[in-house]
């Protein structure tokens, strides 16, 4: 299941509030191919409305919305937040480590 720390959802907590926009979820979607050695690209945005299918994480005061296909490529993965000079949300996906793993020692396709 895909799962968030409490210092992303913190963090989306306090952006959301910078822009007055706490009555938003934060949509998550990741798609197959986006690197051959490196596993899905991800794309995050603001949405006020779920979508029909979408599975809807609660993360104390937030929302993630996925949506199905996401949802199986996110599956053990987990949304976190760094703080420091490279701040910012990533995901970490233990199933994207794996493909890379077989297939290669580091992206070495340039994307």
């Amino acid at each position: 299941m895909f799962t968030v720390t409490d210092k992303a959802a913190q963090a989306l907590y306090q952006f959301l509030q910078s822009e007055g926009k706490e009555d938003h979820a934060l949509r998550i979607v990741a798609q197959e191919g986006g690197c051959s050695c490196c596993g899905p690209a991800y794309g995050l945005f603001l949405e006020k409305e779920m979508a029909p299918g979408d599975t809807v994480i609660q993360a104390g005061p937030i929302k993630i919305f996925l949506d199905q296909m996401s949802s199986t490529l996110l599956s053990e993965a987990k949304l976190d937040y760094m703080d420091g000079p490279e701040q910012g949300f990533f995901i970490d996906n233990p199933k994207a480590q794996a493909e890379r793993s077989e297939g290669s020692q580091g992206c070495g396709c340039g994307h």
